[in-house]
């Protein structure tokens, strides 16, 4: 115990070093993920979902589809390590989006990863809700007339 007392200052500098070094890690993951979501919102309306917490693990699903409401992007990510990446789950690809609201307790991933990935599409639900809303308003509000906007 003398050792630890004797060292003190300098086990506490290493304690800081790999708490930097690890937040460091962890930022270049974060970029990573948020590249990949970059990536794949050029592809469709993009949502991500979350199951679990901070002391039984989260897993995050990510979920892209296409304007016929199709998943063309299915991806998990968990892993307690700052080395997890978002894993393509090519099971999932096709399927329409009320089939992974519906039967998600069927999907080819753990029951962790169904339940994000349920909670994805209820947000891909609801966005294209208001994309179909905003949609539709558009179409309704008058087109201002050449005279009312100063051109002739």
């Amino acid at each position: 115990m003398q050792i630890v007392f004797d060292n003190f200052t300098l086990i506490l500098i290493g304690l800081v070093v790999m708490w930097l070094f690890q937040f460091g890690l962890a930022y270049f993951q974060m970029r990573r993920f948020y590249e990949r979501m970059i990536e794949l919102k050029r592809n469709g309306l993009t949502a991500v979902g979350l199951c679990g917490n901070q002391y039984k693990g989260r897993a995050y699903a990510v979920l892209t589809i296409n304007e016929h409401d199709r998943v063309v992007h299915a991806e998990q990510f968990s892993g307690w390590t700052i080395f997890a990446r978002l894993q393509p789950v090519p099971d999932m690809q096709g399927l329409n989006l009320d089939e992974v609201l519906t039967n998600h307790t069927r999907l080819p991933v753990s029951k962790k990863l169904q339940t994000a990935f349920a909670n994805a599409a209820r947000d891909l639900r609801e966005a294209r809700t208001k994309q179909t809303k905003t949609t539709n308003l558009a179409h309704l509000s008058p087109e201002p007339s050449l005279q009312t906007s100063g051109l002739s």
